[in-house]
């Protein structure tokens, strides 16, 4: 099998979500399944801005062959602007006006769409569904494309210009059962080859005192830790308020970590420490040190930091209106959740209370990571999709989109 992956962004850099874990399910499956793979990318490392920082040209990282190309542009200012008037009303927006605001959000480069189209490849990977690449890779490639949506019940899937863009491809790749039932129930593709596949994630090792350390944290002192992006769209702000107000009604209680890049500024305070992005022996040892893990986003598509959290010994707390984290949580039995601030003082007061539930609530998320995300499983369910994808293919399967 050889495939080909379009990816805004790729590499050893890129440590956040969907393209994060695209990159090492290439790898593996070049290294349990040898298939020849390669990737077509841009040369941005930051999602905030789509700048080219990294060198155009071919090279090849940990087996896998990568395509770099220039952007005509990343993601415009005016972006934002246009982003209020289509979260608005995203089911009444003009096509026009939609497919403006998919290149304003970037990174626009036509470079990787046409030689990914102008490849070999039996099948190419895309992902995920909102930035520019996506919408322009679709109708180029067809049933050609595996489609990973890394899609949540945000405004702009509504688009109506979505659904030529979902309906066009060969199949879906989902990170959840809740992900997969959201895109069926907004657009006519429950037809089309589908697999929930998930991710995996590699364990690390880190070394609690040294994680406080860099942290900024005492010896030995108690704390709360959120790790991803620092913006309102993950929650880290709305996060830091409630425990702003929790610390004054708890004075007693551990401050809040938020480590991970900060894409939208935040004030940190004797409540809250905005810790900034941090390496990863400092991550997985913040994970280990930690009393309690929150995933406070209510927009995520699978989360790879609730697998990393109970991989590491941290009982998780996640936002019930999150529908693949709290997946996580009901079916491997290993976390909690809240919807409002009342909730949310209610289930930490437990879990800082109760160390053996925390205990027993990990033990069934690391049981349930390392069952269901083993990466031999993994690469056997993308497998069996890809093959029922060609045989589709292969059929000349039509289909009706809208």
């Amino acid at each position: 099998m050889k495939l080909g992956l379009v990816v805004p962004r790729y590499g050893e850099d890129v440590v956040g979500g969907i393209e994060h874990w695209l990159r090492l399910l290439c790898e593996h499956l070049v290294a349990l399944k040898g298939w020849d793979v390669e990737v077509f990318t841009t040369c941005a490392v930051s999602a905030a801005t789509w700048a080219d920082e990294l060198p155009p040209g071919d090279s090849e990282l940990a087996g896998v062959r990568v395509h770099r190309r220039r952007s005509v542009s990343g993601r415009d200012p005016r972006s934002g602007a246009l982003g209020v008037m289509v979260r608005y009303g995203p089911s009444v927006v003009p096509d026009p006006v939609a497919r403006r605001f998919v290149e304003l959000v970037g990174p626009v480069c036509p470079d990787v769409i046409d030689a990914a189209a102008a490849s070999d490849c039996d099948l190419v990977a895309v992902t995920p569904y909102l930035f520019w690449p996506a919408p322009a890779a679709a109708p180029r490639l067809g049933r050609r494309m595996i489609f990973h949506p890394a899609a949540h019940d945000e405004p702009e899937l509504h688009l109506p210009v979505m659904r030529a863009v979902f309906g066009a491809v060969g199949g879906l790749a989902y990170n959840s059962y809740a992900e997969q039932a959201l895109v069926e129930r907004t657009f006519r593709v429950a037809h089309l080859p589908a697999g929930v596949i998930g991710a995996s994630v590699v364990e690390g090792t880190g070394e609690p005192e040294a994680a406080r350390a860099a942290l900024g944290l005492a010896p030995g002192e108690r704390f709360v830790l959120c790790v991803g992006r620092v913006e309102r769209a993950k929650g880290s702000h709305v996060l830091a308020e409630m425990w702003r107000l929790y610390r004054s009604r708890r004075p007693g209680a551990p401050r809040l970590v938020l480590l991970g890049p900060v894409h939208e500024a935040l004030q940190g305070d004797d409540d809250v420490v905005v810790a900034g992005r941090q390496p990863e022996p400092v991550k997985w040892g913040a994970f280990q040190a930690c009393e309690l893990a929150v995933s406070p986003s209510a927009w995520e598509s699978f989360s790879l930091v609730v697998l990393e959290a109970w991989l590491a010994g941290a009982a998780v707390l996640v936002n019930r209106r999150c529908e693949a984290t709290l997946e996580h949580c009901l079916r491997s039995r290993g976390g909690m959740s809240f919807f409002d601030y009342a909730d949310f003082e209610t289930v930490v007061d437990r879990l800082l209370g109760d160390r053996r539930l925390r205990e027993q609530l990990v033990s069934n998320g690391r049981s349930y990571t390392r069952r269901v995300f083993d990466w031999s499983a993994l690469v056997d369910r993308y497998e069996a999709l890809a093959d029922r994808v060609l045989a589709t293919t292969a059929l000349g399967t039509t289909v009706t989109t809208g």
